[in-house]
């Protein structure tokens, strides 16, 4: 399995747990995640050390994600 596929089966498998809900105050998934937590939670589970190597919250995630081989599309999309 790649890592893009262990990362969506985590995504879908937490999006069908009820035991899951959002909270910013308990973000780390016990039992609720928050957006960035989320998506950190599973990039780490698919081997890709984003928390690890500093990714908190969106806050910090680009910088890290970069470092990690990610890159950033923004300035191609059109957001309008």
């Amino acid at each position: 399995m790649t890592k893009a596929e262990k990362y969506t089966l985590y995504m879908e498998t937490v999006a069908a747990d009820q035991k899951h809900g959002y909270s910013q105050a308990n973000r780390w998934g016990i039992p609720d995640y928050d957006c960035s937590s989320l998506v950190i939670s599973a990039l780490e589970h698919a081997g890709i050390p984003a928390k690890s190597k500093g990714a908190t919250y969106t806050g910090t995630m680009l910088p890290v994600l970069t470092a990690l081989g990610f890159k950033d599309v923004k300035s191609t999309c059109n957001l309008a």
